[in-house]
């Protein structure tokens, strides 16, 4: 499931014209994007959960014009990629296979524990409130 994921958000970016760039980025980073190109840069290090990961969370920086980084809008940037590639019904179908540790259901996701937080805090501040997850109790999920 995982290299499927990463190849439809490779597809998305490529649909939208954001040019993605693997790259040496040294040890401990794993992705950036640079807003006066446009670009989004993933390290050769990464495995395919971790690809998956940083490119949706860059992906939120682009769309919301970052031009630098901040406590504020890195949280939203994951929140925004984790928005975007769990649904809510992928995320429960997910936790009725693994149950709700969070190692667990990224394992089961392909996408790493970071982004599992980050979409359970979409959903508790935002998520639920889409009209088209309003059937959802908030105890379902997360």
């Amino acid at each position: 499931m995982t290299r499927d994921r990463l190849d439809a958000v490779f597809q998305h970016c490529a649909d939208v014209g954001i040019h993605v760039e693997w790259d040496d980025l040294g040890c401990y980073r794993r992705g950036g994007y640079d807003w006066r190109s446009g670009k989004i840069y993933l390290s050769l290090r990464l495995t395919a959960a971790q690809a998956v990961s940083t490119l949706v969370h860059e992906i939120g920086h682009h769309h919301f014009g970052d031009r630098c980084s901040s406590p504020a809008g890195e949280r939203r940037a994951w929140e925004y990629g984790a928005a975007f590639l769990i649904s809510p019904a992928e995320y429960r179908a997910a936790e009725a296979q693994a149950g709700h540790h969070v190692a667990a259901l990224a394992i089961e996701l392909g996408v790493t524990p970071k982004l599992i937080e980050a979409w359970r805090r979409w959903w508790k501040t935002r998520g639920h409130l889409l009209p088209e997850f309003a059937s959802l109790a908030d105890n379902e999920l997360a």
